[in-house]
């Protein structure tokens, strides 16, 4: 009988145990809705992870290596718990030295950012309606592109290129850009443009038509989707 009780106790304090290592191997991450261009051993794209109950828009970090049995989507931000054990020795030098397994997906959410990311034309900017390039005579377009956060367009005279600084969904905001130096002799439709990246700090989206707005709300520029 003492054999028998000592034997059930230590089963039940040996799964207590390999219970309490499982919790202590398994870490949970959020994966950012889009993988990105990354160097590891060679060119290739990396996963963006962070750490924490939050997300924070700012931390998301490359992760080289891939998640055993995580059937990732694009397009969706996942919170999921991932299980973290040692590698067998001997481990090649340019391998990472951890096995890395999904243990559960905890959430997935689309990607409210990703709404911006298409080619758009210019319809109105201020009190300037369907402003055209000075040589080409052609409808202006910028292309947003929400998951390497960058922007391109025309302003009518020139070309700019910048940094999508925030996006959350509903909070915009764009870096100075980087645009052309050539110097038309009407420059107002390049000046509103200009003004209105600058100055936007939020969107809506409604069938089709972008409207970059203020910090009172108000519509700087509008934007129809090319497709």
């Amino acid at each position: 009988m003492k054999t028998i009780l000592f034997l059930l106790i230590s089963s039940v304090l040996g799964a207590v145990a390999c219970e309490k290592q499982s919790e202590q191997n398994t870490e949970t991450w959020w994966v950012n809705s889009a993988k990105m261009d990354c160097v590891g051993v060679a060119p290739m794209s990396c996963f963006q992870i962070q750490k924490g109950a939050e997300i924070d828009p700012s931390a998301w970090e490359f992760f080289y290596i891939s998640i055993e049995g995580f059937d990732y989507e694009p397009g969706n931000i996942y919170q999921i718990k991932v299980k973290v054990t040692d590698k067998d020795s001997p481990v090649p030098a340019d391998a990472s030295s951890k096995n890395y397994e999904l243990v559960e997906i905890m959430s997935k959410e689309s990607d409210p950012s990703l709404r911006i990311s298409n080619i758009w034309k210019v319809t109105q900017v201020g009190d300037i309606e369907n402003p055209t390039g000075f040589k080409s005579k052609e409808a202006l377009t910028f292309e947003f592109n929400a998951s390497k956060k960058t922007y391109v367009g025309s302003m009518g005279c020139n070309s700019v290129r910048g940094a999508i600084i925030e996006n959350d969904g509903e909070t915009l905001s764009f870096g100075p850009g980087a645009a052309t130096m050539m110097a038309c002799p009407d420059m107002s439709v390049e000046n509103a443009i200009s003004k209105a990246l600058i100055n936007t700090r939020g969107y809506k989206l409604e069938k089709n038509q972008l409207y970059l707005i203020n910090e009172s709300g108000d519509t700087l520029m509008t934007l129809q989707a090319v497709d």
